[in-house]
């Protein structure tokens, strides 16, 4: 094992430690996360608001699914180039960026003399790693989804769930922070924490939004539209009361048709079993011809909707060991069913999110070093992930090659290494020493 591997053995050490010590951040996390795994995964059995089950759906549509991912795959270049002449054709005005750092540089030029931005939920934008790059612009990222927003009531720095990021914040918690911070007193209950966000932001959203950023849960190419969803309303708002709205988006969010955009959000909904009570359809900025016939872009919604396509680490992945992560579509559920997410809670994770599809993040940006510190080889291989999958992206197969790319670097834990050792001179790893 080299010097590396037993430095980064000993962090994963400390993070265990930590979610087994009563009281830390950590284990609080790992206690609740255990509890929502268990609870989302027996609700897919049920049918308590549609006719089928959650499975159910997912088998219906799999195939179809899978065979639209493939198709954008094999064709990428063709429905890239397709979906910026479309959106072109909308009224959106439309870049693309080969890398990361060229997107944040369209973005500023954007965003021009703003220096303030607000933001709903946008797995998207912490992949691109505008959010870092704002605020070492000095640029103010307001959060609009409420999740977010207790994030940093909290300050709250470890990863938490992608679609939920503030859902293991205890009620009594949240109204006891407030008071320390605001010197508000409110009712320890949901319907008075709402209402008092909702009091203080929905006059700031629909008056004060001069820019504004989301992704998109699917990009449709030969529609030139986008598709968001969500439960709160505020991308709604200020998507909509908003002089700019950028989107920001990665190019594997690009689907065929606009009916392929409606079921990846679907998909996403129902794996998720999530509360959803908007999904919109943006095909441009808002405009009129009521004046003479004669177009005029910007009329009540916003005046400007620009789309940053970024590839970075896309094209380049069709060649590699990860290239069926492409195929992913973000719902984030294959952590509900991942043993080690179950058990280890928000240390089997990256500041991309939760779980094994945000340690292969990790990995594609920052190497195998990151992906071992995150927790790599917690992965016990049980396949959950891969058998759930609705279009059965390989993440155990990607994680395995991890995992092997990171023995032959030294960095195998030691106990690991020593079954190894078994298996290649006892055939068992088993096997102990007589």
């Amino acid at each position: 094992m080299s010097e590396k591997g037993k430095e980064l053995f000993e962090k994963v050490k400390q993070n265990i430690g930590r979610t087994q010590e009563k009281g830390t951040l950590e284990e609080q996390f790992a206690e609740i996360w255990k509890l929502a795994c268990i609870m989302k995964s027996k609700n897919y059995d049920l049918r308590h608001k549609y006719d089928d089950s959650v499975k159910e759906f997912v088998e219906k549509y799999k195939d179809q699914l899978i065979e639209m991912r493939d198709d954008f795959l094999e064709n990428i270049d063709y429905y890239v180039e397709k979906c910026i002449e479309m959106l072109k054709k909308n009224g959106f005005k439309v870049y693309y960026a080969k890398t990361n750092e060229e997107a944040h540089e369209i973005f500023m030029n954007e965003l021009g003399d703003n220096k303030v931005i607000y933001k709903s939920k946008s797995n998207e934008a912490r992949d691109i790693g505008i959010l870092d790059f704002l605020s070492e612009n000095n640029i103010q990222v307001k959060e609009t989804d409420l999740g977010d927003v207790l994030v940093e009531l909290f300050e709250y720095k470890l990863p938490s769930y992608q679609v939920g990021p503030g859902i293991h914040f205890a009620i009594e918690d949240i109204v006891a922070k407030i008071k320390e911070k605001y010197g508000v007193e409110l009712e320890p209950n949901a319907k008075a924490i709402v209402e008092y966000y909702r009091d203080i932001y929905r006059k700031e959203l629909l008056n004060d939004v001069k820019v504004s950023l989301t992704s998109a849960n699917a990009i449709s190419a030969e529609d030139g539209c986008i598709m968001l969803m969500e439960n709160e309303g505020n991308i709604s708002i200020i998507t909509r009361a908003t002089e700019k709205h950028i989107v920001l988006v990665g190019t594997t969010k690009i689907v065929p048709s606009v009916f392929d955009a409606l079921l990846v959000t679907k998909m996403i909904e129902r794996t998720n079993d999530s509360t959803v009570a908007y999904i919109s359809l943006i095909y441009g900025p808002s405009g009129t011809a009521d004046i003479g016939g004669v177009t005029v872009r910007g009329m009540y919604g916003a005046k400007d909707v620009v789309v940053i396509l970024v590839d970075d680490w896309r094209t380049k992945a069709k060649e590699s060991f990860y290239s069926d992560f492409l195929r992913c579509i973000s719902c984030k559920t294959c952590s509900f069913v991942c043993t080690a997410s179950r058990v280890f809670g928000n240390i089997y994770a990256s500041k991309y999110g939760l779980g094994a599809s945000a340690i292969i993040r990790d990995y594609i940006h920052n190497g195998i070093e990151a992906a071992v510190e995150d927790g790599l080889f917690l992965c016990t291989g049980c396949e959950n992930c891969t058998n759930w999958c609705p279009v059965e992206v390989n993440i155990a197969e990607i994680m395995r090659s991890m995992k092997k790319e990171a023995t032959e670097k030294g960095l195998c834990p030691p106990a690991l290494k020593g079954y190894q050792q078994k298996i290649l001179k006892d055939k068992n790893p088993f096997l102990k020493k007589s």
